[in-house]
């Protein structure tokens, strides 16, 4: 009985999985972790669930930092380290022991990733890690009359010749230094260099590898899924969020403003914890994502306008059937849509048949302009959470051209006979629309 529990909790979880295979296929992920993981022996396990992301077609690119071990180098040297609100002061004299701390932190990186003992999980895996000068930096400079000589910042991200290396199935690492064009070297912050790069690449995700919950003893610390006005609002005024957390939080506010969709922070000390946080349902970490200037709420009247901007064409092409104003003023309480600054990008209907605890689905339709960012999916799962809110368990739809879109996302081939007798009225049989429908339970595939 145990071992079938277990089968079948495994099956359950695979493809629970499956839809996040997919979709993260051919995506770029920046992952960023301290030099305490490779200290402490943990970066072990971390390298298999590497070594996997990498064999699901997933571009990985890892930013390494290398505080102990260069703490450590220094300490065995006699040099006592010097630091400035700005950054550590880095002099001729300490940059050899730096190089040396680096160097050993990037060989056990790459020691990790080569590993393929037989009956492990790396087995077969066969990562090849590269670098370079892929990252050119400039020093800081003088701060508050404080020279901090050989620690920079970064100046620019050899972005294309990452993402050849990518292509070329490489895991691309970045250790905490940078080249100057003077020819120069600087030591870096990691999260400085995770920052750019994730940037100049586009990144889907940044994950950044922590010793404890973000949100811990913040006012929402039940909270894991903010927006950067979530954290805008934590930073301000009397904020209990130490230095160290609030950088992150600041860090990861402004990489999803530049593009990034989505910066995840994960606990190290959890094993499989990127595992779990991208491939299951609801996560393990704290996850931050856009300013909710795009949201999906139930429509007003003053929408009814942008609902016909977005549905006269598909109504000219013959994909939605054809609405009057009035039709759309009448129905707009069933309707839904979502709103970015303002402006209407999408809209669906749901109409509600309590009797047989069904629903229709109807008016689904996204702007052109915003068509590849899964924002039909999103509004489906909206409208089937609110199905479920009515006490419906099903939702079905008429389709003329889009039967494969929602096949995909688990609607089932049925015909007009299972319609609510209601509708079944209302059928048009010159249109032939595909009849398809859904059970529904709240188990949607979620976001992250």
């Amino acid at each position: 009985m145990t071992e079938s529990l277990n089968s079948g909790s495994f099956i359950r979880g695979f493809r629970e999985s499956s839809p996040y295979i997919h979709r993260f296929r051919g995506k770029t992920f920046v992952i960023v972790f301290g030099g305490e993981v490779l200290a402490d022996g943990s970066f072990s396990s971390i390298a298999s669930d590497i070594a996997l992301l990498r064999s699901l077609g997933i571009g990985v690119v890892l930013v390494c930092g290398a505080g102990p071990q260069i703490e450590e180098r220094m300490k065995s040297a006699g040099m006592t380290p010097v630091r400035t609100w700005a950054g550590p002061v880095v002099t001729r004299d300490v940059m050899p022991e730096i190089l040396r701390a680096v160097g050993e932190v990037r060989f056990l990186v790459e020691a990790a990733l080569s590993r393929g003992v037989s009956d492990s999980p790396m087995s077969g895996a066969e990562v090849r890690v590269t670098g370079g000068n892929l990252v050119v930096s400039r020093p800081l400079g003088v701060i508050d009359g404080i020279d901090h000589h050989f620690y920079g910042t970064p100046r620019h991200i050899r972005s294309e010749s990452i993402r050849r290396f990518l292509d070329d199935g490489m895991v691309v690492l970045l250790p905490p230094l940078g080249v100057s064009l003077s020819g120069d070297m600087f030591l870096l912050s990691a999260e400085d260099v995770a920052q750019e790069a994730a940037i100049s690449l586009s990144a889907s995700k940044v994950l950044f590898l922590v010793d404890e919950p973000m949100v811990q003893g913040l006012p929402e610390e039940g909270k894991r899924e903010l927006t950067d006005r979530d954290i805008a609002l934590l930073l301000s005024g009397r904020s209990s969020v130490r230095t160290q957390r609030k950088d992150l939080l600041e860090r990861a506010s402004k990489m999803v403003g530049a593009g990034v969709e989505r910066v995840h922070f994960v606990d190290r000390h959890r094993d499989g914890a990127l595992l779990l946080e991208l491939f299951t349902r609801d996560g393990c970490g704290t996850l931050v994502s856009s300013d909710p200037f795009e949201a999906i709420r139930p429509a007003l009247p003053s929408d009814v306008p942008g609902i016909l901007d977005l549905i006269r064409p598909l109504e000219t092409k013959g994909i939605l059937v054809d609405r009057s104003r009035e039709a759309v003023e009448t129905d707009v309480t069933h309707y839904a849509v979502t709103h970015r600054d303002e402006k209407i990008v999408a809209c669906a209907a749901l109409y509600p048949y309590p009797d047989e605890r069904t629903g229709e689905l109807a008016c689904l339709a996204v702007h052109p302009d915003y068509r590849k960012a899964g924002r039909a999916t999103h509004l489906l799962s909206w409208c089937e959470k609110k199905a479920l809110s009515q006490g419906l368990d099903r939702l079905f739809v008429l389709s003329t051209q889009s039967r494969e879109w929602f096949i995909e996302r688990g609607f089932i081939a049925s015909s007009v006979e299972d319609l609510p007798l209601e509708r079944k009225k209302a059928y048009n049989p010159v249109r032939k629309s595909h009849v398809l429908f859904k059970k529904i339970d709240g188990r949607a595939p979620g976001t992250r």
